[in-house]
This record gives C-alpha cells, structure tokens and sequence, in this order.
C-alpha cells in the first residue's frame, strides 16, 4: 500500500505541476542593473518550466535574496534593503521583490604598479593613469576588468607579450562602505620582430614584403600584426590571411612571424542592379583578373548601363614602390551620355594615372587623359580631340559608429587642363574643389552636414568644350528639388548647354531614432553660370528618410524648388557611400 500511495502522490503533484503558472516582479532597481537582478534568479530563469512544483518555487524564493545581492554587487552596492514575498491563488504565484540598493560601496585606495622593463615605458605609465576608476569612485567591477583588459592589452601591443598580473585583488569592507584595490602588473621584457615568413605563394615574396612596413629589431606590436593583415586581405590577391607569432621559436628577444596565405580565385565576375532618380534604372556587369602575374598586376573590366548613360571601361593596375599607398593605373573608357533632350556625347578617353599615398589621409594622383569626343548641344554639333593632363588631391577622414559614418571630412581639390599647342583643340584650365563635412550635433543621436562645391573654366571658344566638361547643377547630390543638370545657363533657343562656373552648398540634419533609421531636414542651394559678377543661386529644401542597410545607406528625399514657387515636389532616391 505504501508503494501506492507514494505513486498516487507523485501522479497528483505531477498534474499540479503541470498547471502552475506564476510572474516575478521587480521594484528599485532599472536599466543594467534590473536585467542582471534577473538573469541571476533562479525562480525567473524557472518559472516557465512545465514540471515547476509548489516546493520548487519555495525553494527558489528562498534563494531570492542571496541572488539579489550578488546580482548588485558588480556595480558597488553591498548593503542592499530586499523586501521578498510570495502569494498563490489556486495554481497562480506571484515573486515580489522590492530592493532599496543602499549607498554603494566606493573605492577607498587604489594602488596600481608596473613592474619589470614597462615600468618606465610612458605609454604604460599614460595607461596606468587612464585606468577607469579613482579613488572616491563607486567601486563597479565591470570599469575594474575593463581596466585590467585595456593595460593587459596596451601591454601586449608595446610588445611585451608575457606580461601578466601578478596581483589582482579588491578588499571590500561592505559595513564601513569602502574597497581597497591592489593591482600589479608585471611586464616582462620588451620583445622585438623577428623575421616575416610568407607561405609559398602566387604573389613575389619580394612583393609582398613590399606590403609590410615591420622590419626586423623594432619593437613587437600586436597591432601592427592586425595592420598587416588587413593590408594584404585587402589586396584582393588572398582569400585567406593568418598572421601567427612563432612564440616557440624565440631567439633572444626576436620573435619570427608566419604569414599563411590562400590565394584567391584569380577571376572574379560581377553583376548588379540598381535605381537612382538621377540615372533611373542601372545595371553593371564586371569582370577582374585579380593577378595576372606574380608581381601582383590587375586588370578589371566594367559595363554600365543607364537610361541616360553607358559606358564600358577598363583599367590595368600596377604596383610600385610602396605598393600599399602607390600604383600606376593604365585605362580605356568607351562613353555614351545623353542626360536629356538638349544633349548627347560620345566619348573615347585613354588615360594613365600614378596615385600615391601622402601621410595617413592624402591621396595624390597624377594623371594624363586623352579624349576623343563626337557631341551635341542643342542644334550644334561638333567634335574635339584634348590632351588633359591633372591633378587630383584628396583627404578622407572619418569615424565609424557601427554602420554610419558618426564624424568625418573629405575634401579633394582636382585640377586640370589642356593647350592647343599640345595635341588638343582648346587651351582650358578647370579647378574644381568639393567638401563635405559630418559633425555631431545636438544630441548623440543627431548629426549635422556641410556639403560644398566651386569650379571654374577659363576658356577661350567655350561652344567648342564637350558637354562633359561643361558644369551643370541639381539632382541628387546637387540641388535637390530640381532634375539631374537641369540648371544651366540656356541660349536663345531656352536650350541648357552648360556653364564656365558651378557653386553649390548645402546644409543637413539628421536624427537617429531607431537603430538604422533616421530622419533628415536639409536645404540646398546653387547653380552653374557663366560670369561670377552675374549669377542667381536656385535654392531646393525638403525633408528625408535614411536606412542603415548592411550594404550602405539608402537616401530618400522629397525637396521643393523654393526659388521657383509652385512646382512639384522632387523625390531623390539614392544609395551609397555618405563620404
């Protein structure tokens, strides 16, 4: 009978405990603190479990308070006032946790020390003094292991790859309120590079030291591993870069590094779609040989299509002396642009240009083109042959916040031109600089951008100057509220056919208010003319939309010509790069 009766019980606490259903609630504490409350309480991490008895949840709501104060722990509070109950209605329960945090406990002394060749080494001292907590601070756990990790590590990028802690203890006294804190961290020796073993591989070993500014003696530095490492993944010559220090087979301070490398597959094809109101629909087919021989050369090959343009081009890529930041590039461009009824082009541009890098930011290219264009401007048509040589200087800065760009800057200055004297039917000189600029502005969700351009022709026989040449204004990056180079000066016929000069400007502010969306108001103003002494600048304003994609942001705008009153709204779509 007894045997029966321990089996009927187990079969009754069984079906209650099938129909148990029960809630936790949390009172005092929010934000961090309230999340990890919760993921160190056993009875919520339960509670939804389908065999949960009555003396199960007794039980864990008797560890309830014990939880609770290791939970508060991580951010200074030691001497929390936890007010615990437990109610059931039928197979309902009810967890009810009020907590009064109290005073945290703060951070009395703080003796932090290096020891071994780091100990006069003043980027450890500047990171000692950077360390995240004071004296007087609340003690919080999470600023202590983060300050532990962030001198571990500027440690090991210094090159002292066997640094550790020797001591690392908090001495908390939860009745007086206060933390002692005593941390040490013994560096070791400084070691240095040794020498850089690349895998037999496609590319000249010649080359791709080439790639590696780390010489052999100076001082080891894991962040210049990671360097080196995106430097040649970047190359598009590898699938597969491993950069492993050869800690086993130190000599002396040196330490050998191995480069493990996969090639990539030597051709590559690509295709895509696209729609931006400036080109409408627009297609592209490419083509690249990443190396065509071992001394790294490239070729890639393009085909785009548009309702208003085509073109097919291609360019073969060398490099040079330093071929991280230097390159000669050898091209061809076959182009077809008929941007509206006013204007057509048929271009065939040959050209040569040597980019070299200057500094961190500046990019320097040197070029040479030569075109052949057949076009029409109005009723005119005419054909020209021009030897451009130029000059292209730009600077890219920017910082990264997850998918969008939070500050930044580019400015390029091109200059170019050409004299009948040499091979060319006109003597033109044409400098054009652009800017923009993103800041952040009102709240860390805002952000504020400049955006500028001025360019200039001095010409004599302007009606003989291909229309690509020519400046046009408005459209997506231009004045929006107006067509793409719909602003122009216009002959007698109302025709556009460009202007000497373009100056445009505009101003933007955006506001995150999800993750990958914001919203943006913006006012844009400009035109291209003829005379600097004689112009009107057109003005478009209009509000937007911004989506964060994982490929890039999607702009969507609808503008209004202000300057010209009872038009239509323009909608702009465009997508791409924000620098």
């Amino acid at each position: 009978m007894a045997w029966l009766l321990i089996l009927w019980l187990g079969i009754l606490s069984g079906a209650m405990a099938a129909g148990l259903s029960g809630e936790v609630l949390i009172e005092g504490v929010h934000g961090k603190m309230a999340d990890n409350v919760r993921a160190f309480l056993s009875i919520e991490q339960e509670k939804n479990r389908p065999d949960l008895s009555r003396p199960r949840v007794q039980r864990l709501h008797r560890k309830a308070r014990a939880e609770i104060r290791r939970a508060l722990q991580p951010f200074g509070y030691y001497r929390p006032r936890i007010e615990a109950s437990l109610e059931w209605r039928d197979h309902k329960w009810r967890a009810h946790y009020r907590i009064d945090p109290g005073e945290p406990v703060r951070v009395r002394r703080l003796d932090l020390d290096l020891t071994g060749e780091g100990a006069s080494d003043p980027r450890l001292q500047r990171a000692l003094g950077h360390f995240p907590l004071r004296e007087g601070a609340v003690l919080r756990h999470d600023r202590y292991e983060a300050g532990k990790r962030q001198l571990l590590q500027q440690a090991l990028n210094r090159g002292y790859i066997q640094a550790r802690f020797t001591t690392h203890e908090i001495r908390v006294h939860p009745a007086r309120g206060v933390a002692d804190i005593r941390l040490v961290l013994d560096s070791g020796m400084r070691f240095q590079f040794g020498e850089l073993i690349f895998d037999d591989t496609v590319i000249d070993p010649r080359l791709l030291a080439r790639y590696s500014d780390i010489r052999p003696g100076e001082p080891y530095s894991a962040a210049r591993l990671v360097q080196l490492q995106n430097t040649l993944f970047s190359t598009d010559y590898f699938s597969r870069v491993e950069i492993t220090p050869q800690l086993d087979a130190v000599k002396g301070r040196r330490v050998p590094v191995h480069v493990a490398l996969r090639a990539s597959k030597r051709h590559r094809y690509s295709a895509g779609l696209g729609y931006g109101t400036d080109t409408g629909a627009r297609g592209s087919l490419g083509y690249a040989n990443r190396r065509i021989n071992r001394r790294g050369h490239q070729l890639r090959a393009t085909l785009r299509l548009s309702q208003l343009q085509k073109s097919l081009g291609a360019s073969y890529i060398i490099p040079f002396r330093n071929p991280r930041r230097d390159k000669w590039e050898l091209s061809a461009t076959l182009l077809n642009d008929h941007p509206d009824e006013d204007r057509e082009e048929d271009s065939y541009i040959l050209g040569a240009s040597r980019t070299v890098g200057l500094g961190q930011y500046w990019l320097e290219s040197l070029y040479l083109n030569y075109r052949r264009d057949s076009f029409r401007v109005g009723a005119r048509r005419d054909d020209s042959r021009l030897l451009l040589p130029g000059m292209n200087l730009e600077r890219v800065r920017s910082r990264q916040e997850g998918l969008q760009v939070r500050k930044g800057s580019r400015l390029s200055l091109d200059l170019r031109g050409a004299h009948a004297a040499l091979f060319s039917d006109l003597t033109l000189f044409q400098p054009q600089v652009t800017a923009k600029l993103i800041l952040p502005a009102l709240s860390r969700r805002g952000r504020l951008m400049l955006r500028g351009e001025a360019a200039a022709t001095f010409i004599r026989g302007f009606a003989e100057l291909p229309p690509s040449l020519r400046f046009f204004a408005g459209g997506d990056n231009s004045v929006r509220g107006f067509a793409y180079q719909s602003l122009s000066p216009r002959n007698d016929q109302g025709e556009r056919i460009g202007g000497r000069q373009k100056l445009v400007g505009s101003i933007e502010y955006d506001y995150r208010f999800r993750e990958k969306w914001r919203v943006a108001a913006f006012f844009d103003s400009g035109n291209a003319f003829d005379e600097w002494n004689d112009f009107d600048l057109e003005q478009g304003a209009g509000v937007g939309l911004r989506w964060l994609s994982p490929v890039g942001p999607l702009r969507i705008d609808l503008a209004e010509a202000l300057s010209r009153p009872g038009r239509n709204f323009r909608l702009h779509i465009v997508f791409g790069p924000e620098l």
